[in-house]
């Protein structure tokens, strides 16, 4: 009898459960659409709107999110010359202004407006599971901490959903269900699903497993730069096992990116050791002059004495760059013997000229002149 009073309170008041928290978003979701559209054309000031209109943090994070839903349209005119050749903000800004994307943009700017509100959240990447069947192409949705809490967010599954919501701040157990990221970190589960029991939909695996303490494992991923997140990353997902060629195809892709990454600190490395050298030569040059003039202007010992000074930190410090290169990713791009070379040159110049020095110092100042004739 009571198995049957339980389900008859379940099946009177579950209802009115339901109808209450969509009452309580539908009052969020009228109001966040009435923002200035003044006001929409960053997610700054989006953020900024929704910090002073809105209270409670879940009243913030769903007024993100049905912006983001209602003010976006789903268009995949965005998912190659859009989201492959612009930067993050250049991305968002992108999306605002056409309002338009796929997944990635979704996600992304959901992300961006809840970090400007001072959420921590993180665009997820991995593929999705409906009807029983993994679908072939990726796709993109969103984690944010609500209250020291991780949830789940997928706006494009809610893209034009008129407030009646299924994916907003949902559990990491349930949302596994359809949605499982390649990197197992943001599973947000103590025992991380392996993708043949998420293509099986086996969401309840043995329990014997090691357990996964992915929240502190998330805080410490979120401190890393974003080289750091992307090895880390790639790592996690080779221990995992890499079971398809979607897996497979983003641990290369995301290794494009690191050698991406790399070479473009190769780059600044290369052009800073090639300026500091430069610098070295014009300094060099400058006492050789100096020295060529039998040092007059007069100065004082002590300064003559620290002349070559600024030319041993700039060769120090290039040297030092040019050995920093090439470690993350062989890179031919760069003579670096060559510039090696004139650094061993200049520093011959350089040690010469301050057995000079010595002597020219340890001179008595009447004896000096017939130095600059030997």
């Amino acid at each position: 009898m009571k198995p049957l009073v339980f389900l008859c309170i379940y099946l009177l008041y579950g209802p009115i459960v339901k109808a209450q928290v969509f009452d309580e978003y539908s009052y969020i979701d009228r109001r966040v659409l009435s923002i200035p559209e003044s006001e929409t054309l960053s997610s700054v000031s989006i953020a900024r709107y929704i910090q002073s209109n809105f209270k409670t943090d879940r009243e913030k994070l769903r007024a993100i999110y049905a912006w983001v839903t209602t003010n976006i349209k789903y268009d995949t005119d965005s998912m190659f010359p859009i989201n492959w050749s612009l930067e993050h903000e250049e991305k968002i800004s992108a999306t605002l202004r056409r309002r338009r994307g796929v997944c990635e943009n979704y996600a992304a700017l959901f992300t961006d407006i809840a970090v400007k509100s001072g959420f921590q959240s993180f665009v997820v990447n991995g593929y999705t599971r409906q009807h029983g069947f993994v679908n072939r192409a990726g796709h993109s949705w969103s984690a944010v901490n609500l209250q020291e809490e991780w949830f789940l967010c997928d706006p494009t599954w809610d893209n034009e959903s008129r407030g009646n919501t299924k994916y907003f701040l949902v559990n990491p157990a349930d949302f596994i269900e359809s949605h499982i990221p390649f990197d197992p970190l943001w599973q947000l589960l103590e025992r991380p699903l392996m993708d043949h029991e998420f293509s099986k939909g086996l969401f309840n695996g043995p329990k014997s497993k090691t357990t996964f303490n992915f929240k502190d494992s998330v805080k410490d991923f979120l401190l890393l730069d974003s080289l750091q997140q992307l090895e880390a990353s790639n790592r996690r997902i080779k221990e995992a096992g890499i079971e398809n060629v979607r897996q497979k195809h983003w641990v290369a892709y995301n290794q494009m990116k690191i050698a991406g990454i790399y070479g473009e600190q190769d780059m600044n490395l290369y052009n800073s050791a090639v300026g500091e050298l430069n610098k070295a030569n014009i300094i060099f040059n400058r006492y050789v002059q100096y020295r060529n003039d039998r040092f007059i202007p007069e100065k004082a010992d002590e300064e003559i004495n620290n002349l070559l000074d600024p030319i041993e930190r700039l060769l120090s410090s290039a040297s030092k760059k040019l050995a920093q290169m090439g470690k993350g990713a062989e890179n031919f791009q760069y003579d670096t013997g060559t510039i090696k070379e004139r650094l061993a040159v200049l520093s011959k110049r350089v040690q010469e000229q301050q057995a000079f020095l010595s002597r020219y110092l340890a001179t008595g100042i009447a004896e000096r002149e017939r130095l600059f004739y030997k």
